[in-house]
């Protein structure tokens, strides 16, 4: 991964190193369980809070700490080398910074994050064994709730 930050598999072990520029608080601003380096491309730090659209880190982070839940980010913004890298398609979301793919294991937490997301306006949820994804992007016609079990 980057040099910035160390990602990790649980939400509590995820440590960004801060720099001059880019500082806990500027991490934190506006949120009160996820950071914004949560959803930072691993390849630079910062470019979640940079390039990361506020409305879906808003509804997600709304949804968590209504719901009393924490999960750990998959991928957020993805700059275009990384997205290149793992195989995004030209037109993946999580090259403009409106998606986010998130860890959920536990189906009656899935349950109420899908509840929430829906509440707060989001039309595109796709729904996988261990984790959610979510975007905001209204203008593609796209399913609106896909499942899909592997």
């Amino acid at each position: 991964m980057g040099n910035g930050y160390k990602k990790r598999d649980n939400f509590n072990d995820f440590i960004p190193k801060y720099t001059e520029r880019y500082t806990k608080e500027m991490d934190e601003e506006g949120l009160s369980i996820l950071k914004w380096s949560m959803l930072d491309s691993p390849d630079k730090l910062g470019s979640g809070k940079m390039f990361m659209e506020s409305e879906p880190v808003f509804i997600l982070d709304t949804v968590f700490r209504k719901e009393r839940l924490k999960g750990f980010i998959h991928l957020g913004y993805t700059s275009k080398t990384y997205a290149d890298r793992i195989g995004l398609g030209l037109n993946s979301e999580h090259r403009v910074g409106k998606a986010i793919e998130f860890r959920c294991i536990n189906s009656s937490h899935r349950f109420r994050i899908v509840r929430g997301l829906i509440q707060y306006g989001v039309e595109s949820i796709r729904l996988y064994d261990e984790s959610v994804y979510f975007d905001t992007e209204s203008y593609i016609n796209k399913e609106d709730l896909s499942f899909r079990h592997f």
